[in-house]
């Protein structure tokens, strides 16, 4: 049986989000430790990292992964940017690092049209600084596959591939969106799909190389490269083709984070209760 897990508000605090994650019966967690809109890292303290450690002992220290802001971009041609993103990606990592917390996930951004061979070399630079100056002893760097729209980095794994074997560094490793997949022409929506997705994503990066998955139906079709998170069973994907995932042998040791809208609010109690019970049946 995979870990069910979900994106969870960690407003007031890290500490409080192990509470939520308990009330809508999540087994793993992802948050949003500062606004995923805005620039900035965790600030945290003494104070801050013994309450969190706390929290997570007597919650039995659940998986718990960090995903970063949205405006980083390891990809572009701007200079300025790509430090600033650096930067910010550093503080992410070393704070997971000092709270015991699993990863930091995050999408490297786009090359806006240049080509993803001509960005490379400046996106291996940034990511190896990011482990150099952050140096975790425990915590990940996750790359996510993406959508596909407007130049965006790791939409086919072979470039997820291309990265990992130009880095060569057990700190990084995959986090597999269901979603972006799809978007990105991966199929998943029958067990025989998912099967022969599961193969690709095996054979090209290494299922041993991924570590997370974010479960999320699609609201456009194969192909569409948009990023359109729907809740489970209301997409595109639909949920024959997430009980074949939930049941695919391959990823039944890893956590299966929502990232739905939920009623509106974000992954729910609901939405968990959908997808525990599409991985009993």
């Amino acid at each position: 049986m995979p870990i069910i897990g979900a994106h969870v508000d960690s407003s007031g605090g890290l500490h409080l989000s192990f509470e939520r994650a308990k009330a809508m019966g999540a087994d793993a967690i992802q948050v949003h430790p500062t606004p995923p809109g805005f620039w900035g890292s965790p600030k945290l303290d003494e104070v801050r990292i013994s309450t969190f450690k706390e929290a997570a002992a007597k919650h039995g220290r659940p998986p718990f992964y960090f995903h970063a802001v949205y405006l980083i971009n390891l990809a572009g041609d701007d200079p300025t940017l790509r430090q600033r993103s650096e930067s910010t990606l550093t503080g992410y990592l070393r704070s997971a690092d000092e709270l015991g917390v699993n990863g930091v996930i995050f999408h490297t951004g786009s090359h806006k049209g240049t080509g993803f061979e001509t960005r490379l070399p400046s996106i291996l630079e940034h990511i190896s600084k990011v482990l150099e100056r952050a140096d975790p002893k425990t915590a990940r760097l996750l790359i996510e596959n993406n959508a596909g729209l407007g130049g965006s980095v790791g939409a086919r794994f072979e470039e997820i591939a291309t990265m990992l074997d130009g880095l060569r560094d057990p700190r990084v490793g995959v986090c597999f969106d269901t979603c972006h997949a799809f978007a990105s022409g991966y199929d998943e929506r029958t067990p025989a799909d998912v099967a022969q997705t599961i193969d690709e994503l095996d054979r090209v990066i290494g299922l041993k190389h991924v570590e997370v998955i974010h479960c999320n139906d699609s609201v456009t079709g194969l192909g569409s490269n948009r990023d359109r998170h729907a809740n489970i069973g209301d997409g595109q994907i639909g949920k024959e083709g997430f009980r074949a995932l939930l049941h695919e042998p391959r990823l039944a040791k890893l956590p299966f984070i929502l990232e739905v809208p939920g009623a509106g609010n974000g992954p729910d109690a609901e939405q968990v209760a959908v997808l525990r019970k599409l991985a009993a049946g």
